[in-house]
């Protein structure tokens, strides 16, 4: 079988097509036949070394993918699932591959009526989406949120969850071509935060009551700047690298407050809050209640141009390889 690898760390081009034999089952474990690979900016941070956690090498990233399971090990009693379609989480990477190992208790059977390609925009960046909005859903109604990276693949879920909820919202992105998507999910107004003065765009500078920040650097400082008085930012990752300044006594000034999220840390520690969020957007995609933008499709030899896109914050919505 072919799978994506790296046996050093650095740029998208360490990422190498390389053949591998078909991987036999540990006990707990099914074989999947890969149809459709999320590619998540995690990858890109496993790449770089730059993950908080250990990566060995030679390592091959992919921690979500969904296929036919093909074989099964001991141990996995469940009856349903030799031959059928999964979606499945892979904690210790493998998913870009023709062919993947996957923990039986992280598989999941496809949804009717949820291709293979959005049904990878589920594990990762759906239930980041919902947990992070059911901190606030209930006090969302005709407040004003502004929504950083907009277009991106936990962005533009957040965009249609919180206007589900009743919030006015204010989409921000790099690129006006990204704000065109995220006024077409629903965002009421857009900002462009590559410009100058963007901050005293939003609201007409009347400032916001929740913001969800991912990007990082000036854009992460001017964001906070952007809260009103008691307002709260979420962040949820640095996409640029770049660390933002600000003066503490800010915080302190404005009663503003600021909260982390880390996924990994909800689905180890709350495993059942983390299901009930994969049930509830399951349940909004398959009612065609939710959107999932799957235009950045690439082949699997193509994974470093999809790392490099991803880093260059070119793309829209799920980032997806195809065997």
């Amino acid at each position: 079988m072919k799978q994506v690898q790296f046996d050093q760390y650095g740029s998208p081009d360490v990422l190498t097509l390389v053949e591998a034999p078909i991987p036999q089952p540990n006990p707990g474990e099914v074989v999947i036949k890969v149809q459709a690979i999320g590619v998540n900016y995690s990858d890109t941070q496993r790449r770089r070394n730059m993950y908080f956690q250990l990566t060995p090498l030679p390592f091959v990233p992919g921690t979500e993918a969904v296929g036919q399971v093909v074989a099964v090990g001991d141990g996995v009693n469940e009856p349903y699932l030799p031959g059928a379609t999964v979606l499945a989480i892979l904690p210790g990477g493998g998913g870009y591959a023709e062919y993947a190992l996957a923990p039986a208790a992280y598989c999941i059977p496809l949804p009717p009526g949820i291709d293979a390609n959005t049904a990878t925009a589920i594990f990762v960046q759906g239930s980041t989406a919902q947990l992070l909005i059911s901190q606030v859903a209930k006090d969302l109604k005709d407040k004003t949120v502004l929504i950083n990276a907009a277009a991106g693949g936990v962005g533009s879920l957040l965009v249609q969850l919180a206007k589900m909820h009743g919030a006015r919202v204010i989409a921000a992105s790099s690129l006006d071509v990204k704000l065109t998507v995220a006024k077409s999910l629903g965002a009421d107004e857009t900002v462009n935060y590559s410009r100058p003065n963007w901050r005293e765009q939003v609201n007409n500078g009347n400032g916001v009551d929740w913001v969800f920040e991912t990007v990082g650097g000036s854009v992460y400082t001017e964001s906070i700047k952007c809260l009103t008085k008691g307002g709260t930012l979420f962040i949820y990752g640095c996409a640029s690298g770049e660390v933002g300044q600000v003066n503490p006594e800010y915080f302190v000034d404005e009663n503003i407050n600021q909260l982390g999220f880390n996924l990994a840390f909800h689905i180890t520690t709350q495993p059942q809050r983390w299901q009930e969020a994969l049930g509830t957007v399951i349940g909004l995609i398959a009612q065609g209640k939710l959107k999932i933008d799957i235009t950045s499709r690439f082949a699997l030899a193509d994974a470093a141009e999809a790392h490099r896109q991803i880093e260059a914050r070119q793309t829209t919505g799920k980032v997806v390889l195809n065997p």
